[in-house]
């Protein structure tokens, strides 16, 4: 049994970065809550201060050192003063359980997290506050021999959202019980997180800005990776999410690498007797560049057509397929479904000939002399991009040069989103950036670590 003390440091335990609650519908994982990302860092902070074998709580002195290098924090004027805030407003936090009780009816029990978070007052260097856990929470804390979960809170240390915690600990459960996948209804995921019918009120809402979100976070910055969420429905409603999920090697905070995101794959929709719907996960670069391209020709094609272009073919090959077809369209020539035409540019290499409708809609082939002059402006477009593209391939390998240090940001940006599959892992860096298909997360890569180097390249 460990030694009972009325105050406990993390000095007293070392360097423990393990957190361990009950797990299950009956447990905190499962509970109904919301806390904010900083209430999260104390209480899992506090967490790592419970020794297994403890049968009773005292109160835990955190540190703001501590908090800031457990989740690998920057330090500033107002660290203090933001965990305090935190841990006072976890004074009046509680959650949710429904649960069977022992005369066999359903209840509705509320417990709260903490009794007192208290901090020192007067001259002296405020560095530490008191904490102490409910009595309520032992159930949920201490002894605990099933049923359980242990994760590492280091891997949430990059998080970003509540939600994104939240489903990360559901689904570790799931995985600590070797399941690959797990279904939860809409009604449920909506209960855990506390998101009632005034918030996101429609499933699209909520999907977008909960589910896919933290699905993204989850991908980008944790060990867990969702390789798909499936939606089954029920009369055009959707009803439920089945999350796929499988482990990925991430650093832990403590460690300066640079960090890979997970590949989504597309796999075949599943049927049964609920339609069932395959949402894949972007990453957010993957986002801004499909939203990129999509604003180019939203008047014709749906974004979603955008996002199976990219997954289909290059950057590059899908920019001057749309640039073509819009350039045919400026010119006058009559098109009568731009976006089937737009599909057929993405899959055909340029240049190519194309048939014209009359004014009676009697499809003719094109002349040879208007087909010439079309290649022949075909080949000027591409040889001006060809130029292009060569002086900013070489003025991002100039700055890759100059900017060793900017390697492992390169790589892990070049192995994430849709491109990442083209990056070869058996070669080194510069020579994947070699590949015409690496191209545009190289530039990327680049132009977030200096955002105007760019500039003046037409």
């Amino acid at each position: 049994m460990a030694k009972e003390t009325k105050v406990r440091k993390r000095s007293d335990i070392g360097e423990r970065t393990i957190a361990r609650m009950k797990a299950g519908r009956n447990g905190i994982i499962e509970a109904t809550y919301r806390m904010d990302v900083v209430e999260f860092r104390v209480f899992f902070t506090m967490l790592t201060m419970i020794s297994p074998d403890d049968v009773t709580f005292c109160e835990y002195e955190l540190r703001v050192a501590d908090i800031i290098r457990l989740f690998s924090l920057n330090r500033d004027g107002r660290s203090y003063e933001t965990i305090k805030e935190a841990a006072e407003r976890l004074v009046n936090k509680t959650m949710i359980i429904y649960h069977t009780k022992e005369d066999g009816n359903r209840y509705r029990t509320v417990i709260p997290f903490l009794t007192s978070a208290s901090s020192q007052i007067g001259d002296v260097k405020m560095e530490s506050i008191r904490v102490t856990f409910h009595p309520e929470l032992k159930p949920f804390l201490l002894q605990l021999r099933s049923e359980y979960l242990e994760f590492d809170v280091r891997n949430l240390a990059r998080v970003q959202s509540q939600y994104s915690i939240r489903l990360y600990m559901m689904l570790r459960h799931q995985m600590n019980l070797k399941k690959s996948s797990i279904r939860y209804t809409v009604e449920r995921l909506r209960e855990v997180f506390e998101i009632g019918d005034k918030d996101y009120p429609l499933y699209g809402n909520f999907k977008q800005k909960v589910l896919v979100r933290a699905c993204i976070d989850l991908n980008t910055t944790t060990n867990i990776r969702i390789d798909k969420m499936e939606e089954e429905r029920s009369n055009r409603k959707v009803v439920a999410v089945v999350f796929h999920m499988s482990s990925q090697d991430l650093p832990l905070a403590d460690q300066d690498n640079a960090i890979p995101t997970a590949k989504i794959t597309s796999p075949e929709i599943s049927t049964s007797k609920k339609t069932s719907t395959i949402v894949e996960v972007d990453d957010s670069t993957t986002s801004l560049l499909i939203d990129d391209i999509h604003k180019l020709v939203e008047k014709y094609v749906g974004r979603e057509a955008v996002r199976k272009w990219l997954h289909q073919s290059s950057e590059a090959q899908v920019r001057v397929a749309i640039d073509y077809t819009l350039k045919q369209l400026k010119q006058g020539v009559s098109i009568k479904n731009v976006g089937g035409y737009l599909q057929k540019m993405v899959n055909t290499s340029l240049p190519l000939s194309f048939e014209k409708q009359t004014s009676t809609g009697t499809s003719v082939k094109n002349t040879t002399e208007q087909k010439a002059k079309a290649e022949a402006e075909q080949f000027s477009e591409e040889t001006r991009l060809k130029a292009l593209t060569d002086h900013k391939y070489q003025t991002a390998l100039q700055e890759l040069s100059m900017h060793p240090e900017w390697k492992e940001s390169v790589t892990a940006h070049m192995q994430s989103g849709l491109f990442g599959k083209f990056y070869n892992q058996n070669i080194s860096l510069l020579e994947n950036i070699k590949n015409p298909v690496m191209y545009g997360p190289f530039f990327q890569s680049i132009e977030r670590l200096k955002p105007d180097v760019f500039a003046g390249i037409e």
